[in-house]
């Protein structure tokens, strides 16, 4: 009597792994400068959003806030919702200033 076995050699599996870590070394740098870039596209629209914000504060009081620290109490509720504040400053670092002239805005991913 002849028993057929049935299975992978140690070879294929070698070669099955060795090309699932060739997938994975070229596919995690992808995934990574993809994340990086949609954290930067996130942080473009809230600097914009909180751009757009401010001109409606300048167009009601004529001028822009001018303390950093209380930049929250100026937009939020009339020009700017609560909870979208609250996301923004989660994952992003707001820098505000405000010369007298200008104001300068940076928005800053926090990882």
């Amino acid at each position: 009597m002849i028993v057929e076995e049935r299975g992978f050699t140690l070879l294929e599996l070698l070669i099955v792994v060795a090309i699932i870590t060739l997938i994975g070394t070229i596919a995690i740098p992808s995934v990574s400068e993809l994340l990086k870039d949609s954290k930067t596209k996130i942080g473009e629209a809230n600097a914009a959003i909180l751009k757009n914000a401010l001109e409606m504060y300048y167009t009601d009081k004529g001028n822009y806030p001018t303390d950093a620290d209380k930049l929250k109490e100026a937009l939020v509720p009339k020009y700017l919702d609560g909870k979208s504040w609250e996301k923004m400053t989660e994952q992003f670092t707001i820098n505000y200033s405000y010369d007298g002239e200008k104001y300068d805005l940076t928005v800053t991913p926090k990882n």
